[in-house]
């Protein structure tokens, strides 16, 4: 299975060892040619045969910069392992080191600018001066042991090791020389504050709040009943008519109308009753058509047999259909927008009849109105 597109997008991990070499694996071409949104950052990957498989540079180290004179000592905050490159961690006010304005963490840089940190090392004294010298050395040739898995925390693991240094040690000796092993960064364990008045404690988890019944001893004895929905609903109003215990919770007695209907197991089980009804309904209408086939060869009687039972599923998904639409209120909702639009209505008419106009110079009467002259 190739790099999927979440994969991709979350390529910079700060996990410190490997738990697997998924980043081996080839890129989609479609995933990096794009089309991209305006101010999207374009993902990049090198060709797998180029990635590196086992990488002994991880988050929570401390590399420097190959050709930086100054030797600023830079942490590691990501790696990005489809693309090989090293993520370090914002620093400001630090000179020669210009944070990436694209990246919310601090610098991209490639895996092979990086020198691992081994560790700080005393040199004697410079000239006239009498202290020694603290330095860091820098590993510009690491080795590493055969790596193992480790099953009960999941992930490979191996030891590494600084073959050559930058400065040479203070005791290195070309004859006598051996490598030097680098620890792997520690993670900092995980703090958890206080319990707020928010938080529930430790003390009300593990309170037992129900009692199972008692099972049977032998198995040949009868298991006790649990009650039904209807006694538990029966036992609220009239409890003198069924006695339920007091410390059974409604959960055991309302499993069936707490539990989620949009479960996908429940949703399997909906869909399998629906085929095997349908397919029941098939060999029904294929049945009838068989018994009176009037003159027709079977399979022009299945044919017709097979055309009825489409009609009926459209029409029994009709009904389907009509009688969620009642169900959910739209019925009533309708209804009572009829008998609102007749009440204005009536109100409307009401007012046309009773109004009234006061005689005025500018009203002239209808021809059909006017009283009829006397003579």
């Amino acid at each position: 299975m190739p790099i999927t597109a979440r994969e991709l997008s979350y390529a910079a991990k700060t996990q410190v060892f490997t738990r697997n070499f998924r980043h081996l694996l080839p890129v989609p071409r479609f995933l990096v040619r794009g089309p991209f949104m305006h101010g999207q950052s374009k993902p990049k990957d090198t060709k797998p045969k180029d990635r590196i498989k086992f990488w002994n540079i991880v988050p929570g180290d401390f590399v420097k910069l190959r050709n930086d004179s100054k030797g600023t000592v830079h942490e590691v905050h990501k790696i990005n392992k489809l693309s090989n490159r090293v993520i370090l961690k914002r620093e400001i006010n630090k000179a020669n080191y210009v944070p990436d304005a694209r990246s919310g963490s601090g610098v991209s840089v490639p895996y092979s600018q990086c020198q691992l940190l081994v560790g700080k090392y005393e040199y004697p004294p410079e000239g006239s001066s009498t202290e020694p010298k603290v330095q860091n050395v820098f590993a510009t040739r690491i080795t590493s042991s055969e790596p193992y898995f480790n099953r009960k925390g999941g992930y490979w693991i191996w030891r590494r090791y600084a073959v050559n240094t930058t400065p040479r040690l203070p005791s290195y000796s070309a004859d006598k020389f051996s490598s030097i092993r680098i620890p792997w960064p520690k993670t900092n364990a995980v703090t958890r504050p206080d319990p707020s008045p928010y938080d529930t404690t430790a003390d009300v988890v593990n309170e037992v709040t129900y009692t199972p019944p008692s099972l049977p001893s032998t198995l040949l004895s009868p298991a006790p009943r649990v009650p039904s929905e209807h006694e538990y609903i029966t036992s609220l109003s009239k409890p003198e008519k069924v006695s339920l215990p007091k410390e059974a919770p409604v959960e055991v007695y309302l499993h069936k109308e707490l539990s989620n209907p949009h479960a996908r197991a429940k949703k399997q089980a909906r869909w399998q009753a629906y085929q095997a009804r349908t397919k029941a309904l098939l060999e029904e209408f294929i049945k009838a058509e068989y018994a009176n086939l009037a003159g027709r060869t079977k399979r022009e009687a299945r044919t017709e047999a097979t055309w009825k039972w489409q009609q009926r599923l459209v029409q029994d998904r009709k009904e389907e259909l009509k009688r969620r639409w009642r169900n959910r209120g739209a019925e009533a909702r309708l209804e009572r927008k009829a008998q609102r639009k007749a009440r204005k209505m009536a109100k409307r008419n009401e007012k046309l009849r009773n109004l009234v106009l006061a005689d005025a110079p500018n009203q002239v009467a209808p021809p059909s109105r006017r009283p009829a002259a006397t003579a």
